[in-house]
């Protein structure tokens, strides 16, 4: 029986737990909650296991009829031409789902790339800016819109507090602006403001900036880490704070899981004005965005208005609660 393949980085052997795993591991539980038993995955984790275990990925590429597939900027580059050949002799229909919005600026100099995609049964994207620049960069006909979503049923109980709680959940990393929460803290040690404020990491610490990250932490009594969430834990643990910080240094995001799950959870949100922000982020409603470049300053600005303002505080974690109904599970357009 031709079956439904989901083929993407679910990082199940290490449990990494990123904004590419988990977008993979949901789109897998909305296919099967859709289209019932006859879907299958393969987790291409399994090629830094066993290099051999790529003939146990394209056997399944045959025997499927729809291929989900959830690549990251290698695997398109060097396996989506085999995918490609595969599935048009096998007659496979191939459904790529977008993760991050770097899509239109990577393919700049992959022209065969572009027209493989071209032909490809549909390319489902994050945002609506970076639909509207595939079509108009590319004159491509297959490109919808599919945001990213999150499974929840779930109602905040928030708890009053004199602080403000500031809270950090994605990959522990320093283009995620470690350095600008960093700059925070130093403020608010330096002028005194300790009793005023937290700040809690959460999240899978990248090797490359454990030290840096962690050195910077212990100068400051009020700032905390606290380990990685398991998915099951995000919402009751985020309801604990006030105000979620993303002064992310990758211009290219897409829509990032952090924001998602922090209006789900009632947080607004502090972030740069990444490529695609003012499309999830009403600024001065549902959060703030500051400036990319040289951002630290008004990022500060900001937290200490809120801080100042309690009752602005309330009433955007009010909207930021009414916006999650946007990113709600879709009905899958394939």
């Amino acid at each position: 029986m031709k079956r439904i393949l989901v083929l993407g980085y679910f990082g199940h052997s290490s449990n990494k737990l990123d904004g590419q795993t988990v977008k993979t591991r949901d789109v897998y539980r909305l296919v099967k909650e859709q289209y019932g038993e006859s879907v299958d995955f393969f987790d291409t984790e399994e090629f830094k296991r066993s290099k051999l275990s790529v003939f146990q990925m394209l056997a399944k590429v045959v025997r499927c009829h729809k291929l989900i597939y959830l690549p990251a900027h290698g695997n398109l580059k060097y396996l989506f031409p085999v995918l490609f050949c595969l599935a048009s002799v096998s007659r496979v229909h191939i459904h790529y789902i977008v993760i991050g919005g770097w899509l239109r600026e990577y393919l700049a100099s992959l022209p065969l790339h572009r027209f493989m995609l071209s032909r490809i049964s549909g390319i489902y994207v994050e945002t609506s800016i970076m639909k509207q620049e595939l079509v108009q960069h590319y004159a491509w006909s297959n490109v919808s819109l599919l945001p990213n979503f999150r499974f929840f049923d779930f109602a905040p109980s928030r708890v009053a507090s004199e602080k403000v709680r500031l809270v950090f959940m994605a990959r522990v990393n320093r283009m995620k602006g470690l350095d600008w929460i960093f700059h925070l803290c130093e403020h608010i040690a330096t002028h005194g403001l300790e009793s005023k404020f937290t700040v809690t990491f959460y999240g899978q610490i990248n090797p490359a900036d454990e030290a840096y990250f962690m050195e910077q932490l212990q100068h400051y009594r009020f700032a905390e880490y606290r380990g990685a969430l398991l998915p099951e834990e995000i919402y009751a643990t985020l309801s604990q704070y006030d105000v979620l910080l993303l002064p992310t240094h990758f211009y290219t995001e897409g829509l990032p899981g952090s924001v998602v799950d922090a209006y789900i959870s009632g947080l607004p949100v502090i972030v740069t004005a990444w490529k695609y922000a003012t499309e999830f982020v009403d600024d001065g409603v549902t959060g703030f965005i500051v400036p990319f470049e040289r951002g630290e300053q008004e990022l500060i600005d900001r937290v200490m208005r809120l801080e100042a303002n309690r009752d602005l505080l309330a009433t955007m974690q009010a909207s930021a609660l009414r916006s999650r109904t946007r990113f709600a599970p879709p009905v899958l357009p394939f």
